[in-house]
């Protein structure tokens, strides 16, 4: 899976956004405000990317456990995929 439009992530007052860029501006119009771990997976889905290798990364760089991620991730995706941004 991926990401659908084409984002660029910034860090917009101490926040860190995503805006879709170029011709996706005018299929997504908006920003979406990501923490830390959000940043982390949006970035991760610029690339085609499974939920496995994203739980693998997020227990890598965060102090969390495989299941604890697992079930985060899965819910964050959920959202990704209810709001049309991501291909699977």
């Amino acid at each position: 899976m991926k990401l659908k439009y084409n984002f660029i992530v910034r860090n917009v007052a101490g926040q860190a956004v995503a805006l879709a860029v170029g011709n996706e501006n005018d299929k997504f119009n908006g920003m979406i405000k990501l923490n830390s771990v959000g940043e982390f997976i949006f970035k991760l889905l610029e690339n085609d990317i499974s939920t496995e290798e994203i739980i693998n990364k997020i227990t890598e760089n965060y102090d969390v456990s495989a299941e604890e991620a697992k079930n985060s991730i899965e819910a964050y995706l959920e959202t990704l995929r209810e709001n049309n941004l991501i291909i699977e």
